[in-house]
């Protein structure tokens, strides 16, 4: 199996005995094919891994439907290899993980923990001076409203700085206000 100069899969020698591929195999080698010259030697390090990768892992499919061991040419370095079955290990992860950055995001969630209670109190100020107690109603569906949202944000790498921050801005704004309603 390698890939030709159209960007077309070419399964190797075929044998009169061997069984017609099935749709879904030849739709995989095609879309593989038009990653593969797509990226080819002008891709970075991790796309070059993964059409690898993805190049050998079809490779071993083409060789359990033909019944026999196929040969894969790798469209990035050339390299010929013999595959017997399906590919196995680990997928290549795309970026290294990296250290969390307490600093910085620490600081990014005070300053919106900051920014949301300030404006959280003032907005409810307005809206009890116009409305009276109103102002509970409306900021609990305020705070229902953004539960979720930051709730989903919570394991995005950057975006779970600031809904942590708004989160405890809420929280600290919905203090103030009822030690406000005390005093």
């Amino acid at each position: 199996m390698h890939l030709a100069a159209g960007g077309q899969v070419v399964p190797g020698d075929r044998r009169p005995g061997d069984p017609a591929l099935p749709e879904e195999l030849q739709a995989a080698m095609t879309e593989w094919a038009a990653v593969a010259s797509t990226v080819g030697a002008n891709g970075g390090p991790a796309e070059q891994s993964l059409v690898r990768r993805r190049g050998r892992q079809l490779a071993g499919r083409l060789a359990e439907a033909v019944g026999r061991p196929v040969e894969f040419t790798d469209p990035v370095t050339g390299r010929t290899e013999e595959v017997w079955g399906r590919a196995t290990g680990p997928l290549p992860r795309l970026a290294p993980r990296s250290p969390t950055p307490w600093a910085t995001g620490l600081t990014i969630s005070a300053f919106f923990a900051l920014l949301t209670a300030i404006a959280d109190i003032v907005l409810s100020r307005a809206f009890a001076d116009a409305f009276g107690l109103l102002w509970i109603p409306a900021n609990l569906l305020v705070v229902s409203g953004l539960a979720p949202s930051l709730w989903l944000l919570r394991r995005t790498p950057f975006w779970r700085w600031p809904a942590l921050g708004a989160a405890a801005g809420l929280a600290v704004a919905w203090v103030c206000l009822l030690l406000g309603l005390l005093g």
